[in-house]
C-alpha cells in the first residue's frame, strides 16, 4: 500500500473533477429534455355573442377658429386691459401702444389743412374781387365807347359841314381805337378767369393733406389692438413697455362657441355616419349626452392613416368643452348582431397590432386580427379567428410561434 500523502492528494483532485464535469453532463441534459417539453396552456372556443349595432369612438375637442392677434404698428406697449384666459368679444381692445408722435404728426396735418383753407378763403375773396373790378370795367368801357361813337359821328357831320377840324374828329377816334382796345383786353381777363380755376392747386393740396389726415387717423386707432374675433385670449404675449413692431403676434383668440369636434372614421365605422346630420356624444368620465352638426365629413380616406375626417360644430355658450378634450362619439343603435367574440385576456399587443395563439394540435399558432367592439370582458373580432377555434387565453407570456403545447383542464 502507498501511503504517499501527495499521491493521494492527486487522486483526490481527480476525483472531484470527474464528479463536477458529470453533474455539468447531467444538468446540461436535464436543460435539453426541459427545453424539448410542450407548454402547459388554457384555452376556449372563439364563439358568437350578441352584441348592439353600435360603437363608440374617440375625438378630440379642437377650438372652431384660432387667430392670432396681429399689431398693425410699431410703439411701446403703454397699457394691457386684458390678460390671458379673458373671454372677449370682436374689437375689444387688448392693449394700447404709446401713439404720441403720430398725435403730434396729427397736429402739424390739422395745422397744414387750415392754413390750405385760409388760402383758398383768400384767394376766392381776390378771384371775386377782381371779377367785380373787370365786370365793371366793361360796363364802363362799353358806355364810354358807346358815348364816344355817338360824338364821332356827330363831330364827322360837323367836320364834313366845315364846322369842325380834322384834328378834332382824329383825336375822337384814336380815343375810341384805345377804349376799344381796354375793353377787349378786361374782357378777355374776365373769360380767362371765368375759364380757368385758380384754386385747382390749392384744392389738390387741400384734399392731399385731407387723405394724410385720414391715414394719420387711421394709424391711430391701430395703436389700439383689438381683438379680430369673439372667443377665449389663449395667449398674451406682449409685457408693459417693451417696443414690438408692426406684424407682431401679440396674442391668440380661439373661438370657442360654438366649438368643434375632430375623429379619424375608419374604413368599418363609416356605415354608422353616412346619412346622417347629428351625431350624439358624451364627454370622458360623464354620461350627459350632446349632440354635434357634421359639418365636414371626407370623401377620400387619407393615405397615412387609413381613416376619413369628420368635423362636428356644436353650440357651447356655456364653454363647457374646452379646447384639448377628449369625447366618445355615439354611432349606430338601434339592433343587435351576432358576432364572433374572444376572451380580452387571449389578445397580445405588439405595437400597433394585436394578435392571439390559437390550439393547432399540439402547437401553438400565432395570429394577427382585427378587432371590433367591447364586451364586458370580450372583445369582436372582424377578421383572424374563425368561430369555434381554440384559443390561448393562460400561459401565453412565454409563448411563441410553433411552440408545443399541452392543454390543461
Amino acid at each position: 500500500m502507498n501511503n504517499n500523502p501527495v499521491q493521494w492528494k492527486r487522486w483526490i483532485q481527480t476525483g472531484l473533477i470527474l464528479a463536477i464535469s458529470g453533474a455539468v453532463a447531467v444538468g446540461c441534459s436535464t436543460t435539453s429534455a426541459s427545453s424539448s417539453q410542450a407548454k402547459s396552456v388554457k384555452t376556449t372556443p372563439a364563439a358568437k355573442q350578441k352584441m348592439e349595432d353600435k360603437t363608440e369612438l374617440d375625438a378630440d375637442v379642437v377650438s372652431s377658429t384660432q387667430v392670432n392677434m396681429l399689431s398693425k404698428v410699431s410703439g411701446d406697449v403703454k397699457e394691457i386691459l386684458k390678460k390671458r384666459g379673458d373671454t372677449v368679444n370682436q374689437g375689444d381692445v387688448v392693449l394700447v401702444l404709446d401713439s404720441v408722435d403720430a398725435a403730434r404728426n396729427k397736429e402739424k396735418t390739422d395745422l397744414t389743412l387750415q392754413n390750405l383753407q385760409a388760402q383758398i378763403n383768400k384767394t376766392r375773396e381776390d378771384i371775386s374781387t377782381n371779377r367785380g373790378v373787370l365786370t365793371n370795367t366793361v360796363q364802363k368801357l362799353e358806355i364810354l365807347i358807346a358815348d364816344q361813337e355817338k360824338s364821332y359821328n356827330n363831330t364827322r357831320n360837323d367836320y364834313d359841314a366845315g364846322l369842325a377840324t380834322k384834328a378834332q374828329l382824329e383825336k375822337i377816334e384814336t380815343q375810341i381805337k384805345t377804349n376799344r382796345l381796354d375793353l377787349d383786353t378786361a374782357q378777355k381777363q374776365l373769360a380767362n378767369l371765368d375759364a380757368t380755376d385758380p384754386l385747382a392747386t390749392l384744392r389738390i393740396q387741400q384734399q392731399s393733406t385731407e387723405l394724410s389726415l385720414r391715414d394719420i387717423d387711421k394709424t391711430l386707432s391701430d395703436f389700439e389692438v383689438k381683438a379680430p374675433i369673439s372667443g377665449v385670449l389663449t395667449d398674451l404675449f406682449p409685457e408693459q413697455g417693451i417696443t414690438v413692431q408692426a406684424g407682431y403676434v401679440a396674442g391668440v383668440i380661439q373661438q370657442l362657441n360654438p366649438i368643434k369636434v375632430h375623429a379619424d372614421i375608419t374604413e368599418s365605422s363609416m356605415k354608422y355616419i353616412q346619412g346622417k346630420t347629428t351625431i350624439p356624444f358624451v364627454t370622458q368620465g360623464s354620461n350627459a349626452s350632446m349632440t354635434g352638426t357634421i359639418t365636414y365629413l371626407a370623401d377620400v380616406m387619407s393615405p397615412q392613416s387609413k381613416t376619413y375626417v369628420l368635423e362636428l360644430s356644436v353650440p357651447n355658450p356655456d364653454q363647457k368643452l374646452k379646447s384639448g378634450m377628449r369625447v366618445k362619439l355615439q354611432l349606430g343603435g338601434g339592433s343587435t348582431q351576432d358576432v364572433v367574440t374572444i376572451p380580452t385576456a387571449s389578445i397580445v399587443k405588439e405595437g400597433n397590432d394585436n394578435y392571439v395563439f390559437v390550439a393547432a394540435n399540439d402547437q401553438a399558432e400565432k395570429r394577427k386580427v382585427t378587432l371590433g367592439r367591447v364586451a364586458d370582458t370580450n372583445r369582436e373580432v372582424t377578421d383572424g379567428i374563425k368561430e369555434g377555434e381554440q384559443v390561448i387565453v393562460s400561459g401565453t407570456q412565454d409563448l411563441k410561434d410553433k411552440d408545443k403545447i399541452e392543454l390543461r383542464k
